[in-house]
């Protein structure tokens, strides 16, 4: 238990030294990695739904 609560207190302010604008510019790039929000929750289903109705 004792090593558990050193790793996290390590970690959490190792976090807390960065500066600000480094931990955003991870963030960005964090979400800039991920699928959109549709497609995470309900997979392809969205995107054929739009392919469907709005043909042109």
């Amino acid at each position: 238990m004792n090593e558990y609560v050193k790793y996290f207190m390590g970690a959490f302010f190792g976090y807390l030294n960065e500066p600000k604008r480094v931990r955003k510019e991870k963030r960005r790039q964090k979400q800039a990695g991920r699928p959109a929000f549709s497609a995470r929750w309900f997979g392809l289903l969205p995107w054929a739904l739009r392919q469907l109705f709005h043909k042109k």
